[in-house]
C-alpha cells in the first residue's frame, strides 16, 4: 500500500469545496477531493434557492448584512457575515469567469439578459 500526502483533504464535491480546491491548486497546494457517489453529485446541484448576493444596483451590502442578521435570528457573527457578504458579489463572477452557469431571464426588449434572482427567505431585496 502506498501513502499520499496532500497538503488539503476535501470531503464532498460541492461547489464551496471545489472552488477552494482550484484556489489554492493554483498556488501549488496538492489537494485531494474525496466523495461519496460520483464527482459530479453533489447537493449543490439539489440546491433551489441559488447564491444571495449583492448583483444590482438597487441593492447594498449593507442592507444584505441586515436581512442576513434578522434571518439568523442572533446565531450569526455580524463580522463574519459583513466579510461573506462583501466578497459575494466578486465570487459570482469568479465562478461565471470559470464557466459556472447561472439561470438567466431576457431582458425585456429582446436586449440581453441577466440573471434571474430569487427572493430568499427574511430577504428584503431579490438576490
Amino acid at each position: 500500500m502506498s501513502i499520499r500526502r496532500y497538503d488539503y483533504l476535501i470531503i464532498g464535491s460541492g461547489i464551496a469545496g471545489l472552488f477552494f480546491a482550484l484556489k489554492v491548486g493554483a498556488k501549488g497546494a496538492r489537494v485531494a477531493i474525496v466523495t461519496k457517489k460520483s464527482k459530479a453529485e453533489s447537493n449543490t446541484n439539489y440546491a433551489q434557492g441559488g447564491i444571495a448576493a449583492v448583483t444590482t444596483s438597487d441593492d447594498s451590502v449593507e442592507s444584505h448584512v441586515r436581512d442576513t442578521l434578522k434571518a439568523g435570528a442572533g446565531l450569526c457573527k455580524e463580522d463574519v457575515v459583513r466579510v461573506i457578504v462583501s466578497e459575494g458579489p466578486a465570487r459570482i463572477r469568479e465562478l461565471m469567469k470559470l464557466g459556472m452557469k447561472f439561470t438567466e431571464h431576457a431582458l425585456p426588449g429582446g436586449s440581453g439578459s441577466e440573471l434571474d434572482l430569487g427572493m430568499e427567505g427574511g430577504h428584503s431585496k431579490r438576490r
